[in-house]
């Protein structure tokens, strides 16, 4: 599929949900939960792909390997990691173009009544990252031109074995 194509076909499926769950908060809410299942697939897919890339200890390498290879791989897209927080616990991600707002004029009625239209690439991010065992809080807001991904890292998952197996 091309991404021309997929960026209509979501601006579609964005303005059917719109239809059915009326309340735009709740369109947001939908959004991130399928971003979130995309991404705990793409996870695998992306690892599968990228051999070389080494685990990730804290959130500027996570961030460093969001905005030099994951973004750029699945959107096509630059993306740069600012505004961090004290502790490097939070930090925001700036996509410098969006494929998905490039075709659509989100109007601003549906912002303000909390659509957030490009939830679905933090949800992805998130269920990415809850893949690999990182628990955060993803969400995604249009800032002009940009993009803006804000995440918050939550805690490190811990590997849960069946009882009576060990590492």
């Amino acid at each position: 599929m091309s991404a021309e194509l997929f960026c209509l076909t979501y601006g579609a499926m964005v303005t059917e949900m719109l239809k059915d769950y009326e309340d735009p908060k709740d369109v947001t809410i939908q959004l991130d939960k399928m971003g979130f299942n995309m991404g705990t697939r793409l996870a695998d897919d992306f690892l599968a792909k990228n051999a070389n890339v080494p685990r990730c200890v804290d959130t500027r390498q996570i961030a460093d390997v969001l905005c030099r290879t994951a973004i750029p791989c699945y959107l096509g897209v630059s993306a740069t990691a600012s505004s961090w927080t004290s502790g490097d616990r939070e930090f925001t991600i700036t996509l410098e173009s969006n494929p998905l707002t490039e075709l659509v004029q989100v109007p601003p009625h549906l912002v303000s009544a909390g659509l957030s239209y490009s939830q679905l690439i933090a949800g992805a991010i998130r269920g990415a990252l809850e893949a690999v065992h990182f628990k955060v809080y993803a969400s995604a807001t249009e800032s002009g031109a940009n993009t803006e991904i804000r995440i918050r890292f939550d805690q490190v998952l811990k590997d849960s074995l069946p009882a009576g197996e060990d590492d």
